[in-house]
């Protein structure tokens, strides 16, 4: 309800490393260090909870390997349940993954029923960046597999054995992961999707250390191939997500951060189902956070049609590659037995598991972008929530590494007068801390009202906060120009509402537009629109006659004001003026319209004058060291037998070598500017080796004993 208080469980003064895992009923199981609590919604107190503390000998071995005492806990990161009551739940334990199956019993108590290895399942780090998927008895995951974190992996495993290795990706081949950061994972019926970002291999000559968002698909029915690959994916493949404001010099957001579950939407008055994600931008000094959306259709069209990019060695290009025999079997593609494969077709899949084509924006343009101190973390959708009039709007809420919660409506595909892709409706804060996770929670359709909350949550605490601030705002004029689709004003009691399914009367509510022109007197409304709870032939009928498809125009891209300058719940709002700034668009001749909701923070506005000044700065700057420089080797002469503290500028020193790699200056480090397109397949060379400081007498003896007790030498860590 919206004027339910904003509720908190947790200490703020321990980091708990809160996560939250799932959601039973009406009540919150969240993992923390070294237990999993139960939390009741509605009062948000602990119900229940599962103690699992690492074992003595486990933290002190945990402890000599060099980690923090902190660290040497059991962070629960794993919760996984099951249709027969019984749920998995794994932690890192100390930098030992390990699972355990409990079964639940009366009175809510849980009875462990199994402990297994959590090798390939659980981080070893809480602050891993990790993601997993429960399907039957087997468990999908993105993780490491190691201590040093060095072999990431995908991995399904049947959860009901004790031993079981499973299918992985391939071990100690960056092009299938390259230093991962995995941040969600989902299924249907035939494929499983992993999203992630790892460095890019085949941009290496673009920009040094370049990361790019992806997305990983995997067949369902996937048991590994033939020997000697029966425990590797046949069926992995992986494609570039393209988040960029479109031109001809695009700007890119290339580092996802996290994603919403699959919705389905209306747009080109079609059913879409789409995944929201919010994504940064790498540049450096420039924090800039965008959110996108991806269709499941256009990714799979892209999997299933798109040539492959690879190369057949280290020292050759990228090229597109295109599988001969396309006829038997297309890598990607799913099959009954993928034990009976042909080796050419394996083969060609582990050689190139990288689609050539990126997968478009589903909008064509980022549907919002945030310039400011922070930058998004999570996001959220309210799929689908019917205004007064009729439309259908997608609510988002982002959380930012600040503690903040931006709410915003996603307006594509509506008669927008703004023309802009989204609407920017409030900010408020709710910690100081990042935002690691967030849901949506809806109670019981029939109690009346409903409740609604958002969950949010961070390292130190889990937070309860009402979906809308309609209560806030006292007038009719604030009400409608705040155009959330959750709120309206009621025009018989003269108050700002939460809308659900169940009131009825006669509301006034603008999303589209915002302007009040209906808050007239009760006697003589102007557009003032009537809500049942339950719709009739002519709102179906007047349903299908809106126009949902995009406009004809090219998209304008909405800025997300700062939280300085963003709406809030005050009841007096002013905003500047918006000033549309020109960007080419990509292979059409109009502008794409960029408007910019806060001018204070526009870094494009101001991006001639700044770097104009640093230059002339950094030019007088040199030009008076180098007049000030010679004047003192000229005139202050050295003593007699003593070197001179002055060098000559034509006298050519060797230089100490202070790094690890030898980079030359790369022209292409804003990649909102470079010449050649990040999609088109340009050139990469080998990487620089690297260079070792340190000097090793190859003759001595003891180098070769070394040497030979090295390789004789044999690890305890278990691989999968």
């Amino acid at each position: 309800m919206q004027d339910s208080s904003t509720l908190r469980f947790g200490n703020s003064s321990t980091s708990d490393y809160f996560k939250l895992l799932d959601l039973d009923g009406n009540h919150l199981l969240i993992g923390a260090r070294d237990v999993v609590y139960n939390i009741s919604v509605g009062t948000f107190t602990e119900v229940h909870s599962i103690k699992w503390s690492s074992k003595e000998s486990v933290v002190k071995e945990c402890l000599m390997k060099g980690k923090s005492k902190e660290a040497c806990h059991n962070y629960v990161r794993i919760l996984a349940k099951d249709d027969d009551q019984s749920i998995l739940i794994c932690g890192t334990n100390a930098f030992q993954p390990l699972c355990r199956k409990y079964e639940r019993e009366k009175f809510g108590e849980y009875k462990q029923s199994l402990e297994l290895s959590g090798l390939g399942i659980a981080p070893y780090d809480p602050n891993h960046n990790s993601t997993f998927l429960r399907d039957g008895d087997l468990l999908y995951a993105g993780t490491v597999s190691d201590f040093s974190g060095v072999d990431p992996l995908i991995h399904r495993r049947n959860i009901t054995k004790i031993i079981d290795l499973g299918v992985r990706t391939e071990r100690n081949d960056i092009k299938f992961l390259n230093e991962p950061h995995f941040v969600g994972l989902f299924r249907d019926d035939e494929y499983v999707y992993i999203w992630f970002r790892e460095q890019a291999v085949e941009h290496e000559s673009c920009s040094d250390g370049a990361i790019y968002s992806r997305i990983a698909r995997l067949c369902r029915s996937d048991n590994g191939g033939p020997r000697p690959y029966s425990n590797e994916w046949t069926s992995f493949v992986k494609a570039r997500l393209n988040c960029s404001i479109p031109g001809h010099y695009p700007f890119y957001f290339d580092q996802i951060e996290a994603i919403a579950p699959p919705v389905n939407s209306l747009h080109s008055s079609e059913v879409k189902q789409l995944v929201y994600a919010v994504f940064r931008s790498p540049l450096a000094g420039v924090s800039s956070s965008a959110i996108c959306a991806f269709e499941i259709q256009q990714i799979n069209d892209v999997f299933s049609e798109s040539k492959y990019g690879g190369r057949s060695n280290l020292q050759s290009l990228w090229v597109n590659t295109l599988y001969s025999d396309t006829s038997k079997y297309r890598p990607g593609k799913c099959t009954n037995n993928s034990r009976l494969l042909p080796e050419e077709a394996v083969a060609f899949a582990r050689a190139n598991p990288l689609m050539n084509e990126a997968i478009s924006n589903y909008f064509r343009a980022p549907i919002a972008i945030h310039t400011g101190l922070d930058h998004f973390t999570q996001i959220v959708i309210d799929p689908q929530v019917k205004a007064v009039d009729g439309h259908f709007f997608d609510i988002m809420f982002i959380g930012t590494n600040q503690g903040n919660i931006f709410k915003l409506v996603n307006l594509a595909g509506t008669k927008a007068v703004t023309k802009q892709l989204s609407h920017h409706i409030c900010t408020f804060q709710i910690t100081n801390e990042p935002i690691r996770n967030m849901m949506l929670y809806r109670g019981n359709p029939r109690d009346s009202p409903v409740d609604r909350y958002l969950i949010a949550v961070s390292e130190r605490s889990v937070v309860r906060v009402p979906i809308a601030q309609c209560s806030r705002f006292d007038t009719c004029i604030d009400c409608v120009a705040l155009r959330d689709p959750h709120c309206a004003w009621d025009m018989e009691f003269k108050r700002c509402v939460l809308l659900n399914d169940n009131l009825n009367g006669v509301y006034e509510q603008e999303v589209l537009s915002g302007q009040a022109e209906g808050c007239g007197t009760s006697t003589e409304p102007q557009h003032l629109h009537t809500v049942s709870s339950i719709a009739t032939a002519d709102d179906e009928q007047r349903l299908q006659g809106n126009h949902y498809g995009l406009s004809r125009q090219l998209p304008y891209v909405s800025y997300v004001l700062p939280p300085s300058f963003s709406p809030t719940v005050s009841k007096n709002c002013t905003c500047e003026e918006k000033k549309p700034i020109s960007v080419c668009a990509s292979s059409s001749s109009a502008t794409f319209g960029v408007t910019a909701e806060s001018t204070a923070y526009s870094f494009i506005e101001r991006s001639l004058f700044i770097p104009v000044l640093c230059a002339f700065i950094a030019t007088l700057t040199i030009f008076v060291g180098f007049f000030v420089g010679n004047l003192y080797c000229h005139w202050k002469l050295p003593n007699k037998g003593k070197p001179s503290p002055c060098q000559s500028f034509t006298t050519t020193t060797s230089q100490p070598l202070y790094g690890t790699r030898l980079s030359s200056p790369s022209l292409n480090i804003i990649n909102a500017y470079e010449s050649i397109s990040k999609f088109s397949g340009a050139i990469s060379p080998l990487p620089d080796s690297s260079i070792s400081l340190a000097v090793e007498d190859l003759s001595h003896s003891s180098f070769v004993d070394n040497l030979e007790q090295s390789k004789n030498q044999r690890s305890n860590q278990i691989y999968l």
